[in-house]
């Protein structure tokens, strides 16, 4: 039996993403998960055959503290001679892939799910660009969540070709199509629980509250539309950069938190919004669609896969309030088109999206490499 190693720097990522593919490896493999897991989380989505290492893996850099991770991972990965080491997100990454060369496993694999430098300019790029560049060739094979974003990582030489694939059409582990559906009764409750009725027209936002998902623009957006006497934004998520109290004074912005049901959301709300700067595919964007709720998102990789244009949903110019307010209100005021745009995201999803099939590629993918 081997022994598979997933790395990431928070058991959120672990619960969220990689679950479906540790519960097929685990099958015929001995499945270890390396994370932060000193965070008070209930851990009890991990099988009890599934062996977990608590490394205290910190998103925000620190010289200090990701040197002592380092050593633990170099530690940990010698002591239990890994035939895989997967890593996922950036920072878990840069580490894992430096101790896994350093212990010579033989296969190391990370999972690109954006890129943190798209954004950043000057020597702050620079420096971000190349651990991403680390990342890839320390690495034996590059995972990318995403065609548009493979595309920017070949443009920009991180990764090569002959490296790097994506599974299926992007996603990190598609959509669990039993978990993400439209629920009527969900719609009513939430909606009554909130104040709401049939006749609010409500604009969805769900994520991390951040600059650079776009909150700023979508709050400029929404302060005119809302105008609009039954138009509502409602949003779900954790305030990381206290961007709430923009709007603090406009009583049709509904803040709710962080939701571990975001389906009901998804089947309350009719439009979802991600004007997001940077993603690498925008997993929420096909959740909701599954749901039957199409999106509106920024023109950037990964959403453009995740978002076919005047089809499945509607993108914008990033960083354009004035574009994305307009598409707002084309949707806002042409419910027949909405509809359509629904069922045409939903039909797409289950199509190319689903959870099975991106796992069935993963897992090939494992057995076509001896594994």
């Amino acid at each position: 039996m081997r022994k598979i190693a997933f790395i990431a720097a928070s058991p959120v990522t672990i619960k969220a993403f990689l679950m479906p593919f540790v519960n097929e490896l685990k099958k015929e493999n001995q499945m270890h998960l390396i994370a932060n897991f000193e965070d008070k989380l209930d851990y009890s989505f991990i099988p009890k055959d599934v062996i977990i290492h608590h490394v205290k893996i910190n998103r925000n850099p620190s010289i200090f503290n990701d040197f002592l991770a380092l050593l633990q991972l170099i530690k940990l990965i010698y002591k239990e001679d890994y035939d895989v080491v997967h890593s996922f997100t950036p920072k878990a990454g840069l580490l894992a892939q430096l101790a896994a060369f350093t212990c010579r496993t033989q296969n190391r694999y990370h999972t690109f799910t954006g890129q943190v430098w798209a954004t950043k300019v000057g020597l702050k790029r620079y420096i971000l660009k190349q651990m991403d560049f680390i990342i890839a060739n320390l690495s034996t094979y590059n995972f990318v969540d995403s065609i548009s974003q493979r595309d920017f990582l070949l443009k920009n030489k991180v990764t090569s070709a002959t490296k790097s694939t994506v599974l299926g059409n992007g996603s990190i582990s598609g959509v669990n199509l039993d978990k993400f559906k439209y629920c009527q009764k969900k719609r009513d409750n939430l909606r009554e629980s909130l104040g709401l009725n049939d006749e609010n027209f409500i604009f969805l936002y769900a994520g991390r509250l951040k600059i650079d998902k776009g909150i700023p623009e979508l709050f400029t957006a929404f302060n005119s539309i809302s105008k609009i006497n039954n138009c509502t934004l409602v949003i779900v998520g954790n305030d990381e950069d206290n961007l709430l109290s923009k709007v603090k004074d406009n009583k049709k912005v509904i803040f709710c938190g962080f939701s571990d049901d975001i389906s009901a959301y998804f089947s309350m709300a009719d439009i979802l919004c991600l004007p997001s700067h940077r993603e690498g595919f925008g997993n929420v964007i096909i959740e909701a669609a599954a749901c039957g709720l199409p999106s509106i998102g920024s023109n950037i990789y990964g959403l453009s896969d995740a978002i076919v244009d005047n089809e499945t949903g509607m993108l914008h110019k990033v960083c354009d309030p004035l574009d994305l307010e307009s598409k707002m209100l084309a949707v806002y005021s042409d419910r027949e088109r909405l509809n359509n745009l629904g069922e045409n995201s939903k039909k797409r999803v289950m199509d190319s999206f689903s959870e099975n099939l991106i796992v069935t590629e993963f897992i090939n993918f494992y057995r076509l490499n001896n594994l």
